[in-house]
């Protein structure tokens, strides 16, 4: 689809060099042309259904098929932020093209996930967020204290172990490159492990850093981060008030549906889950003191959740391509953090290169907060992993 623009080029020439930080300035950004010609695509429910802890749980996403493919043995995976669902990279706010449809659009497979408990049947919540409770079967109403039970036991491997099922019985036999954003990050880093019969060759994040065991390595390295512990059985939900309290506001010109307000408007209904349970930050930050009593109160042993926090397999690692992109207004992923080497995604870039991956670079991304993904402009993003994947980052294929 013709040749690079400037700011393509700019990081194109940024990824043949050692240097990990890239960055582009907002007009760099802002000519950032597609990497293939456009195409429609069909897109479809998929789930499964399988059994872990005890329990069975269900495991929902959407699945986009071109009608034309670039490349038909390879795939893009989609997980969410921790309160989020799938339903977040297939529109915007304001009506814009998420981010599967973009890369639908131009020519890839995509499969987007949402966790255990955060797709409604339907797709629609019919209890306000104040109210809300996750529902991990998509045919049938648990009892009260079954849901309960089951906000202390769908782990980490809960979660994986659903996800890995869904992309093996959907795109077999294919290449995958897994993009994770905040919470869905150290899920993206960990999907080889559990998918079959598939071969992750490289991880896209956008605001998410790395593995949960890096993660808590990073807190107590650079105290950038608070610790945080939350009681076991508490849910977390989110509101317009939290998301202005967490930094998560952006210019604007960035939001053309509005501020706070009329993005939880949208999100409510369909869009986002809105909740997250005390296991899941407490797993995801690698909150040591509380995990440790999850077992007690459970029966289930204690690796169930603190195995998540070792490191990715060594070989694995080896394999793979990552390319990090990040908003420099992240106040948790670029904010935080005294010095460059101890912002995020820096701390996980050198982690990355340490274990011996093939190639990975981190490019700062202008304006942009902890959502820039859903924001004016997202093409960009996407275009920007393509042209990277264009140029043979994750491995030559063209």
């Amino acid at each position: 689809m013709g040749d690079p623009s400037i700011g393509v080029q700019k990081m194109l020439d940024g990824l043949a060099s050692s240097e990990i930080l890239q960055r582009l300035n907002w007009d760099q950004l802002l000519s950032v042309n597609p990497a293939f010609g456009e195409t429609g695509f069909t897109q479809k429910e998929v789930i499964t259904r399988f059994s872990r802890n005890g329990y069975d749980w269900d495991i929902h996403g959407s699945l986009y098929t071109p009608a034309k493919e670039v490349d038909d043995k390879l795939a893009f995976v989609f997980f969410h932020g921790g309160a989020d669902s799938e339903s977040v990279f297939d529109l915007t706010p304001d009506g814009r093209p998420g981010q599967a449809r973009i890369l639908a659009a131009q020519g890839f497979k995509v499969l987007a996930i949402s966790y255990p408990g955060h797709y409604p049947p339907n797709g629609h919540w019919q209890k306000p967020i104040i109210l809300r409770q996750p529902l991990y079967l998509l045919d049938q109403d648990l009892p009260p204290e079954e849901v309960l039970d089951r906000n202390l036991k769908c782990t980490f491997n809960t979660i994986l172990q659903g996800a890995g099922q869904l992309v093996s019985q959907e795109l077999a036999g294919r290449d995958i490159l897994a993009w994770g954003h905040s919470t869905g990050g150290p899920m993206a880093a960990s999907l080889s492990q559990f998918a079959r019969d598939v071969r992750v060759i490289g991880l896209t994040n956008f605001g998410t850093g790395g593995p949960d065991g890096w993660r808590k390595a990073w807190r107590e390295e650079t105290g950038a981060e608070k610790y945080t512990e939350l009681p076991l059985d508490h849910m977390s939900r989110r509101s317009p008030h939290t998301y202005r309290e967490a930094g998560y506001e952006d210019p604007p010109d960035l939001t053309p549906w509005g501020g706070p307000e009329e993005l939880f408007a949208w999100a409510a209904e369909a869009h986002r889950s809105q909740i997250k349970t005390a296991l899941c930050d407490n797993q995801h930050r690698g909150i040591m003191t509380m995990l440790e009593q999850y077992p007690a109160l459970t029966g289930l042993p204690k690796e169930e959740f603190i195995s998540h926090l070792a490191d990715p397999d060594p070989a694995w690692l080896r394999s793979i391509s990552v390319l990090a992109l990040v908003g420099e207004n992240d106040k948790g992923h670029w904010v935080a953090g005294q010095e460059v080497s101890q912002k995020r995604e820096i701390y996980m870039a050198q982690r990355y290169r340490k274990a011996g991956v093939r190639q990975n670079h981190v490019v700062l991304i202008p304006r942009y907060g902890h959502f820039g993904f859903m924001e004016l402009h997202n093409e960009k993003l996407v275009y920007l992993w393509l042209w990277a994947l264009k140029s043979g980052y994750f491995g030559k294929r063209f």
